[in-house]
Order: C-alpha cells, then structure tokens, then sequence
C-alpha cells in the first residue's frame, strides 16, 4: 500500500529539513554497502548549507506527510540527484511517486532520457523504474552506477 503524501517544490527555508532526511537515510540504508568514511563524506556534502545551494540551481521536490518531509529528488536538466526517502517509509511508494514527478518534469522540459548516478543500494530502485546500467564509476571507495532510462513521449 502506498504511504499517502503530497509532492511539491521544495522551499528554501526546508533546507534544514531536507538535509535532516538525507542523512539519516544515508547512515541508515546505504551503511551496508558502502564505509563508514564515505558515509560520513556524504552526510557533510548534503548538510543544511549545501542542501540550500543546490535548491539555487535545481528544481528540488519534497515528498511531504502532514508536516514531516519524508522524501526528496532533484533534478538538473536530464540528470537526477538526490533522490532519498526516510528509512521508516522506504518501499511505500515514496521513491517512486518522486520519480514520476521529476520524468514529468524533464519530459515537459524536451528531455529524450533521464540520467542517475545511482548508489550500489539504490539500484534494485532504479532498475524496477526502467533504469538501465551504462558503466560503473568509482571515486575512491565509493562505486556508483550511472543508469539511463528513456523517456517516452506524452
């Protein structure tokens, strides 16, 4: 059953709220495949501050449950980022009702595909979405995987 909530534009002022997300759900879900070193690496590229500059030059969308932000993704031209649900909603729907709205989003705007540099964890999410793997990439002991997903036409 799908966890009911409304998706919208993130606000500025949530930027706080939105990097209080982020992280738990990082040291939660992805603790497993990825160090504790690369976590916590993580955990500082998405603090508060970080988090409000990228709302400067994304469109970043929330997930919102009453008045709790339980998911967000972004997206920059084709190119998703940061998309994280809270580790007590997770498989509820969330993720991909946030994916729908950045592919209607980047199909309104001319795009062809979607591109996202997807975590080990995150994958399994992705390729039942339609995601396909291009190739593998690593940043010292962090391994990603770039993925494609073609957009069909409205």
């Amino acid at each position: 059953m799908d966890f009911d909530c409304d998706l919208r534009a993130a606000r500025d002022d949530e930027a706080e709220a939105v990097s209080q997300l982020i992280v738990p759900a990082l040291r939660e879900s992805n603790a497993r495949d990825y160090p504790s070193e690369v976590i916590e690496r993580l955990a500082q590229i998405f603090s508060p501050a970080a988090v409000l500059d990228t709302m400067g030059k994304r469109k970043v969308f929330v997930a919102i449950s009453g008045q709790r932000i339980v998911g967000t993704a972004s997206l920059d031209g084709r190119v998703v980022h940061a998309v994280f649900v809270a580790p007590d909603v997770q498989r509820r729907g969330v993720g991909r009702r946030l994916m729908v709205e950045v592919e209607r989003t980047a199909r309104n705007a001319g795009m062809a595909t979607l591109v996202v540099q997807s975590s080990v964890t995150a994958v399994p999410f992705y390729v039942r979405l339609g995601f396909k793997a291009v190739r593998d990439h690593h940043y010292g002991e962090e391994h990603t995987v770039i993925m494609e997903q073609p957009l069909a036409a409205i």
